[in-house]
């Protein structure tokens, strides 16, 4: 299987905050995973400001980084910012609908450790409709046939739902025939369809629990190797000489009993911590006025050195008092008067 042995902790970082698809699963109006309040959003840092921060995250103890968006190969610097955190870190990821992956292969076949490719149909139609773009099919069908023939690790990324489940098979076989002329580790990463506030009429209607499938590839497979991944759980199938990676849909989302009143956003699992485009850092699970779930806390604390909120990293957020320290401050500067 080309599964990790065991996952670093991560920070899951957002280089761009808007997309060139409009996926129906995706919470576009909440931000994506670059959910920031509204006074802050549009504040990008620089380049420079970027990877000063990520080399902060990593002298934490930080050992992976994932790059997300928006879409990211969207940002036109995102080559310099994957060289420069490249010393930074064990492990560096990558996850792209393939837009303009084209204008950076030899960053990317040089520097990244597994390109996640998003495509969750086989069926041009399908993609088409749940992406609402022609071109979606084949930017994501040319950036898995190019990191197939440049020995780049690839994942394919799809989301389950009601309309793609039909599909499943066929979406197995490509990735087998894909596994046959690569020279690199390539794996198939079925995720769930992620219920956000924005979405619930579109989750009600396509929603489908990977429990389901699960017990489909089992019988098929047989017994799955279980990953834990900071409070999220994935099932690891040897699929006849490639891994299916299976997401649980109830162990890290606002269903789970650990999950509620979070607003954090987990499509692929729970991660260390997530940066936005403008700064801004967040443990998973913590959201304004309210308080991370304990396993969420125990899980971003795992492996970090030092307390990570004191942390040297340069963003509006983290540089300007809350509203709430702010009337703190006024009232201690009335009582020494």
């Amino acid at each position: 299987m080309s599964k990790p042995d065991a996952d670093p902790v991560y920070v899951r970082a957002s280089v761009w905050p808007k997309c060139d698809l409009v996926c129906r699963y995706c919470p576009v109006e909440e931000g994506m995973e670059n959910r920031v309040p509204k006074r802050l959003s549009g504040q990008q840092l620089s380049t420079e400001q970027y990877l000063r921060n990520m080399s902060a995250i990593s002298a934490a103890g930080v050992r992976g980084v994932s790059f997300t968006g928006g879409e990211p190969t969207l940002r036109p610097d995102l080559p310099d910012i994957i060289r420069g955190v490249r010393p930074h870190f064990d492990r560096v990821e990558l996850t792209t609908n393939g837009a303009r992956l084209g204008k950076m292969t030899d960053v990317v076949a040089e520097h990244i450790d597994l390109l996640k490719v998003s495509m969750d149909s086989v069926n041009q139609s399908d993609v088409q409709l749940l992406t609402g773009r022609r071109f979606a099919y084949d930017h994501a069908r040319d950036a898995i046939t190019w990191a197939v023939s440049a020995g780049v690790p690839l994942a394919l990324n799809a989301v389950l739902m009601q309309r793609t489940y039909p599909d499943l098979d066929r979406t197995i076989d490509f990735v087998r025939g894909l596994v046959e002329g690569a020279t690199a580790p390539v794996h198939l990463s079925l995720l769930d369809f992620y219920y956000s506030p924005s979405r619930r009429n579109e989750w009600l209607e396509d929603f489908l629990p990977t429990n389901d499938v699960l017990g489909l590839l089992t019988d098929r497979y047989g017994e799955p190797h279980t990953q834990d991944r900071f409070g999220c759980r994935f099932y690891w199938f040897d699929a006849d000489g490639f891994s299916v990676r299976l997401k649980d849909s109830y162990s890290a989302t606002m269903r789970a009993p650990k999950c509620q009143g979070c607003t954090s956003y987990c499509q692929e699992g729970v991660y260390g911590i997530k940066h936005s485009v403008e700064g801004r850092r967040r443990r998973p699970g913590a959201s304004a006025g309210r308080r991370q779930p304990p396993a969420c806390r125990r899980s971003a604390a795992h492996g970090l050195r030092g307390p990570p909120v004191r942390l040297p990293l340069h963003g509006p957020s983290l540089l300007r008092p809350r509203p709430a320290q702010q009337r703190r401050c006024a009232r201690t500067r009335r009582r020494l008067r």
